[in-house]
Formats: C-alpha cells, sequence, structure tokens
C-alpha cells in the first residue's frame, strides 16, 4: 500500500482496501538488492550492516521520511552462475525435447521470501514496484541458451540475443510462463504498486527495437491478464542509450522510438536519465570546461518529454535518474547539489507524478560506482547533501491546486453577455501576457466558428482571445489587420466541465507561449509583420451572440489578469502552484463583483444582469 492505477492517462492512488486517494505526486527510491541481502530467505539478517541493509530496518524509516514506492528486483540477477542464483533460488524449469516448457517449478520458499517483502511493505504504507526480469541474460542462462561453459562473456551474450529475440525458444517460453505465474501469484496483494515488463532491456542486450517491443509487449499483457488489481505496468525503460554524439534526433527519439517501445497495454512512457543524459545539460563529459554558474538544463528536457507522454495519452514515468560522485566532482556540485535541486524543481514543475531515484541503500557493491545515495538511520551517512535535497523543498509534492486562488465565487457567462474595462497606458505594452482560469459546461453548437471572449483591439490593432467550441486561440493583428493565431491548447487535454487555468505570453515579435495548468504546451514562431498594440482601447470580457448559435452553452471565469511583460515560467508556476501573482497591472478575479485587484483600481462594469455561481 499505496498501488498505482493509470486513469485516463493519469497516475492515480488506491489504498489497499481499493479506495482511490487521489493522484501520485512525489518521489520513489531504487531498492533494488533487499533480497539479495537477505540470500532470498525469509530471514533477516542477524545484525544488518551498510553492507547488507534490510528492509525491516528502512521500511519504517523511509514511511516516516514520506516516501511511497520503492522498485525492487524481485528476481536473482544471475541465472546459472554466482552467488545465489535464480535456478538455486527460483527453481529449475523443466523442458521437453520440443522446447515446450513442461514444470516452470517455483520453489515455496521463493514465493515465501517475495511475500515477506510485500507484507511489510503493506504494513508500512509503502508500495512495492516490482520487476521480476532485472537482468535479460539470467534467463538464457538459466536455461541453458547463453552460451557454452568456457566461452567469453561476449560469446556468452551473442548466442543469449539469439535466444531472446525467438519467441519459440527456451528463454522465451519461461518468461511468458514466469510473468504469468508471478501476475496470478499476487493478483490482489496491494503491497504490489506497479510492475515492470523489463529492465533496460535494449540497452543490456543490444537486440532490435523490434524484439524489444516484442517482449515487453507480451510480457506486459501477460501481467495485465492476470492482475485483478489492474496496477500500473511500465516497459521498465527500454534502455534506448543516450549517445554523445547523439545516433538520432530527439524528434525522431520522441515520435518513433519511444511510443514503439512503450506500446500498450503499458500503462506509461518509462525513461532512466542516468549520468551522460540530459540531466546534466546535453550529455557534457566529465572533462568539460564547466562554467562556474552551470545549471541542468533538465527542464526543457522534462518539457519535451511531457508533451511526448501527453502525445500518448499515458504518463510520464521517470523509472531512475542519478548523478554519480565523479559528475557531482566534475560540477564542483558535491555539497549544494544545485543540479540535483534544478531536476527535482523541474519535475514538480511539469508534473512528473513519479520519479524514483538510484540507488537507495545499495550495500558496499554500489560504492565502486559512486551512486550509493544513504544508509540506514543507524548508520552514517555518506550522500547526506543528496538525501537532503531528496527530502527538500524541491521534492515535496503539493497537492494539486485549486483552479481559483481565493475565489468562492465567479461569474456564469453565456453569449451576450460582456464586461468592459476603461482603456489603461498600462495595457499598451508590446510584451504582454494573460492568464485566465475557465470551465466550459458543454461543446458549442457552432462547430468550426470562433467567437472572442476577452479582447483588446482597436483599428486593426491589439489582440483578440477566442473560443471554439471548449478549445481558445490567441489572434494577433498588426496594422493591416492580419494577425497570428497560436493554436491554443486544444482538444487533446480538453473536457467538458472542468477547470483550466491558463496564460499566454506574448512577445513584441509576435511570438506566443501557451501554458495549460503551469505546463508550457506549444509555442509559436514570429509574426512576419509585427504585432501592433491597439492604443486607447479598452478591454472587453465576453461574447456575442452569434446568428448561427442554437443553445450555445453557459462557461465560467475567474480570475482574469493582465501583465505588461512576458512572464518567466517560474512566475507562470509560483501562480500555479502558490498563488503568487508578480506586478500585474490588471487583475479581475470575477468574486462577486468586477473589481480590478491589482492596486490600479480600473475596474469592469456592464449593462446586463450577473449571474453568480460557487467555484467547485
Amino acid at each position: 500500500m499505496p498501488y498505482i492505477k493509470v486513469i485516463n492517462g493519469v497516475m492515480q492512488e488506491f489504498n489497499a482496501a481499493g479506495v482511490n486517494t487521489g493522484k501520485v505526486s512525489g518521489i520513489g527510491l531504487n531498492a533494488h538488492a533487499y533480497l539479495e541481502h537477505r540470500q532470498w530467505s525469509v530471514n533477516a539478517p542477524l545484525a544488518p550492516d551498510p553492507k547488507t541493509p534490510d528492509y525491516s530496518t528502512d521500511l519504517p524509516y523511509l514511511a516516516a521520511n514520506g516516501f511511497k514506492y520503492l522498485q525492487v528486483m524481485l528476481a536473482p540477477f544471475k541465472g546459472k552462475d554466482g552467488y545465489w542464483n535464480w535456478g538455486e533460488v527460483v527453481g529449475e524449469p523443466k523442458f521437453a525435447t520440443d522446447n515446450t516448457l513442461t514444470d516452470v517449478n517455483i520453489k515455496d520458499s521463493y514465493w515465501l521470501a517475495i511475500t515477506a517483502l510485500l507484507d511489510c511493505a503493506l504494513a508500512n504504507g509503502i508500495g512495492i514496484i516490482a520487476c521480476p526480469f532485472w537482468n535479460p541474460y539470467a534467463v538464457p542462462q538459466l536455461v541453458g541458451e547463453a552460451g557454452p561453459a568456457g566461452a567469453t562473456k561476449d560469446e556468452q551474450a551473442a548466442v543469449a540475443r539469439v535466444a531472446l529475440v525467438n519467441p519459440q525458444s527456451k528463454t522465451r517460453r519461461y518468461m511468458r510462463a514466469f510473468a504469468r505465474a508471478f501476475a496470478q501469484h499476487y493478483s490482489n496483494h496491494a503491497g504490489i504498486a506497479a510492475w515492470m515488463a523489463a529492465q533496460e532491456l535494449m540497452g543490456v542486450t543490444g537486440i532490435s527495437l523490434t524484439a524489444t517491443r516484442e517482449i515487453i509487449q507480451e510480457t506486459a499483457q501477460l501481467l495485465r491478464d492476470n492482475d485483478g488489481l489492474a496496477r500500473m505496468i511500465s516497459s521498465g525503460n527500454a534502455g534506448i542509450a543516450h549517445t554523445s554524439p547523439r545516433q538520432g534526433s530527439l524528434q525522431q527519439y520522441v515520435t518513433e522510438t519511444l511510443p514503439f517501445v512503450n506500446p500498450d497495454p503499458v500503462d506509461c512512457l518509462c525513461e532512466n536519465l542516468f549520468p551522460g543524459n540530459e540531466y546534466v545539460s546535453s550529455a557534457l563529459g566529465s572533462s568539460a570546461d564547466l562554467p562556474a554558474d552551470f545549471v541542468s538544463s533538465s527542464l526543457a528536457y522534462l518539457q519535451v518529454m511531457q508533451r511526448a507522454a501527453h502525445a500518448l495519452g499515458k504518463p510520464y514515468y521517470l523509472g531512475s535518474f542519478c548523478l554519480s560522485q565523479k559528475q557531482e566532482l566534475a560540477l564542483q556540485d558535491t555539497e549544494r547539489q544545485d543540479n540535483l535541486h534544478a531536476l527535482l524543481s523541474a519535475i514538480r514543475r511539469t508534473g512528473v507524478q513519479l520519479a524514483c531515484y538510484w540507488d537507495w541503500n545499495g550495500g558496499k557493491p554500489m560504492e565502486v560506482d559512486g551512486l550509493n545515495l544513504v544508509e540506514t538511520p543507524a548508520y552514517s551517512n555518506g550522500r547526506k547533501a543528496v538525501w537532503d535535497a531528496l527530502r527538500g523543498e524541491d521534492a515535496m509534492r503539493p497537492a494539486p491546486p485549486t483552479p481559483c486562488f481565493g475565489v468562492k465565487k465567479t461569474l456564469q457567462f453565456q453569449p451576450g453577455l460582456m464586461l468592459t474595462v476603461p482603456s489603461s497606458v498600462r495595457y499598451e505594452s508590446a510584451d504582454f501576457s494573460l492568464s485566465y482560469c475557465i470551465r466550459q459546461q458543454a461543446f458549442s453548437t457552432m462547430v468550426g466558428r470562433g467567437g472572442a471572449f476577452v479582447a483588446r483591439q482597436a483599428n486593426l490593432k491589439g489582440w483578440t482571445l477566442l473560443t471554439q467550441d471548449i478549445q481558445t486561440f490567441l489572434f494577433l493583428l498588426n496594422s493591416a489587420g492580419a494577425g497570428f493565431n497560436n493554436n491554443g491548447h486544444g482538444v487533446n487535454v480538453d473536457s467538458a466541465n472542468r477547470w483550466f487555468r491558463c496564460t499566454y505570453t506574448v512577445k513584441h515579435d509576435g511570438s506566443i507561449s501557451l501554458y495549460v495548468d503551469d505546463f508550457l504546451m506549444s509555442q509559436g514562431s514570429k509574426m512576419v509583420t509585427p504585432f501592433v498594440q491597439a492604443i486607447g482601447a479598452p478591454l472587453v470580457i465576453g461574447r456575442t451572440v452569434d446568428a448561427l448559435e442554437q443553445g450555445a452553452p453557459a462557461w465560467q471565469l475567474s480570475d482574469v489578469i493582465l501583465y505588461d511583460r512576458v512572464l518567466t515560467p517560474k512566475e507562470v508556476y509560483d501562480y500555479g502552484q502558490y498563488g503568487i501573482v508578480h506586478r500585474p497591472v490588471g487583475r479581475w478575479k470575477l468574486d462577486g463583483d468586477l473589481e480590478d485587484s491589482s492596486g490600479f483600481g480600473n475596474h469592469a462594469s456592464t449593462p446586463g444582469g450577473l449571474t453568480y455561481v460557487n467555484v467547485g
């Protein structure tokens, strides 16, 4: 507890009783080796220490610190060779001579070890994101399809790849049987928060995109078909390695590769951001000559990923992220953790619902790579600066904000209701921004026809905000009456009877940016003929009656704010998350009155009757 289901493209959180408790919002951790540390036993070590941290000690501590989700490896990393391998822990499967699997042969002791972890997680209010296939080569090793004894590691990997891409191999037959058995065994155990269909499958093996997709899709389908709680399934990150120089464009990666390797029934677009990728800004190497004020460019990258996920109708899941100590030294950022704070802030600002940090309490082996995060409370915390960042203000995720800050009532509009705000020189800057909250209760009957509902224009100059159905478009005019139409926030995110917070920012060259619920949705190019502001024109809020309108719906508008400059992303975010309004030139909350609360007192008026309704 809790566990995650994706509903209409949003991660929703459910408790052990199956009650939806709201949207997922927070930072998780990767605790990959908990069962390795226990030697795949129900019994805990006699005395947990930094080399063998134990979940019985960790989980209460993590719950007290607000962590809800842990990503854990739930099958051995090795197939036959090495310590506590798959065959020894899980059991040796049996096959007929034609590769038919006759007995998956899973040991009772294995199920008991997994169940003990899940029961402990459930008791502490923590959900385990379960990965049954952490090392793609483990199963070929298990079933004897990873090359002969004495072969080199590369030779064994080459043979294992052949088995992985063959749907009729022992490897693939066992993977299907094991995924089905695992999902069936924990079909209704709420200690599992979500599933991972694989882990860095392509990045580790180098198999083709087509084979990667096939394995992920068939595994995900088996998990879905045998899961009584319909929990979220991630691809576990297909492992498309970020390379320098890049092997393809970001556009190609976003529009082709990511959708292909996150197929239905995978519920989310999953990526891992590890050293050498966009987390540290365009894959700068540790030897790069970095400026003293260098800061990660993760905000722009996560905005791109969020748009890609939105286009797929799925949430974006940041399965793992980290910086190595080597990189922190190169960035001169071991103590302040400016780049980690920048990423955490970008995660929150772009609406990433869940991101898991690598690595929590990995034990002594992880220290070799300088990635160990923190130890249990009884031991010294070697990465205190990282821990403090993860538990700091940037990482603490507030509940989703209400759409209209401090507004209890709002105007009920219908075609013909018009408000007029007297002209002001404060409204005549060629750089400006417009923010408002809107809820439309149904689609308009005027399909394909737009009508102005907020406008400031005169003599073929100025701007107008149009509504068509329940989309919005900002139209800028030049002195010739021509304009530029920014393509609104569109049907992909609109739904009837729901509040949206929209902010348009406009530069004097006519380029427009649109934020919806604080997320940058689109950016327009410059106008060929520059935009020209209207002089001496009033601001008009409302819409006239169109002759073709038949029973057009009522709609609600709240907190209209006008600025004489281009808002920064932070200013947009500060309003959306905290209700902070930075230096407006006009603000009309429409909260039972028509007053301008900006301090300039330019109040609106109307000749018609007004109807105020409760915001809800």
